[in-house]
């Protein structure tokens, strides 16, 4: 058996604090102590001087008047009341009153959780609201009163032409002439080649001998039994080693490629038509053989003051230079005319 440390205890009654824990009554109040007190080591450790003596289980506790006996009472020293009807020792009760203190925490903290979640997200959702309110602001249509300026209009014929080109590939297409090939690397295969031996600095660490550590452990009834643990300290070694390291190469894989020339439908101008007038064209083509039309785009627009707002075609017949007109303006294009 250890030593045993004599602990302490303070009076939840009168507030008398470091009261030896040998002593069952208050020395001020003349109360026993209960079950609110709690066990405490405080100030130079005073030595029980005969440890066989003391019992080391922990003090019970009197299910009526709430009174810590000793383990050794069969009756509460306060109220008389039987050993045989306690339900609960010292630790008993400390652990259910931390659970019911942490069960209270707990539901504060959710509480509090649930009231700051709301604080807190009632920024970003009206932080949310806003930018999208103004977004939606941005991209709503808005009827405006616009004075025509002016009107203009761009035409445009994309135009292809087949043509010969000089090109490689790895696999040679129909239709292909002047064709040549040579054996070029494809890709990379990363293999082993050999081992390198290498040498690094490795630590370990090594068994360098006991230290004593002392704890206390509180036996529930005023004392403390004082326990040495032999903790094993350890030190840093280091030490070269040697090991092989893999070395790896990149070997390249060939394959045919091929180099030839080939007629290839490519982009080669637009045809473009523009001006102001009223009757917008697309540019008169008369092409060769060797030249296609690959698609073809139109612009409107219309001028106000110092803003240009495009308009579809048929929106854009209806307007008449130097007039006045109300639109529906959406994301800097007129959708609809008033």
């Amino acid at each position: 058996m250890g030593k045993i440390v004599v602990g302490c205890w303070d009076c939840d009654y009168c507030g008398a604090d470091r009261i030896s824990g040998e002593v069952k009554i208050c020395p001020k109040c003349g109360k026993p102590r209960g079950k609110d007190i709690t066990f405490y080591m405080a100030g130079p450790k005073e030595y029980v001087k005969d440890p066989d003596k003391i019992n080391k289980n922990p003090d019970w506790l009197c299910p009526y008047c709430n009174t810590l006996n000793p383990d050794d009472s069969k009756f509460c020293t306060a109220c008389g009341a039987a050993r045989a009807e306690s339900e609960a020792n010292y630790f008993e009760s400390k652990e259910k009153d931390r659970e019911r203190e942490e069960a209270r925490r707990e539901a504060e903290g959710a509480n509090i959780s649930k009231a700051g979640a709301g604080r807190s997200r009632l920024p970003l959702f009206i932080a949310l609201i806003i930018a999208a309110g103004l977004l939606i602001y941005l991209m709503m249509p808005k009827t405006k009163g616009l004075y025509v300026d002016a009107k203009s209009w761009e035409r445009s014929i994309s135009i292809e032409r087949y043509q010969e080109v000089k090109d490689s590939s790895w696999n040679l297409p129909d239709g292909a002439w002047d064709v040549t090939s040579r054996d070029e690397v494809y890709t990379y295969n990363h293999v082993l080649d050999h081992y390198e031996t290498r040498t690094r600095e490795v630590s370990e660490q090594v068994l360098d001998g006991y230290d004593t550590e002392i704890e206390y452990r509180d036996l529930g009834n005023g004392y403390y039994e004082e326990i040495e643990h032999q903790v094993p300290r350890y030190r840093t070694e280091y030490h070269t080693e040697t090991y092989e390291e893999p070395v790896y190469v990149d070997i390249p894989v060939f394959a045919k490629k091929y180099y030839y020339s080939i007629m290839k439908w490519l982009y080669d101008r637009d045809e473009v038509t523009s001006g102001t007038d009223t009757e917008p064209y697309y540019a008169e083509l008369s092409l060769p053989d060797t030249e296609r039309e690959s698609g073809r785009t139109e612009k409107y627009w219309i001028l106000s003051g110092d803003k240009q707002y495009r308009i579809k075609y048929d929106l854009w017949q209806q307007v008449k230079t130097g007039s006045d007109i109300k639109a529906t303006v959406k994301g800097g294009e007129i959708v609809e005319l008033k």
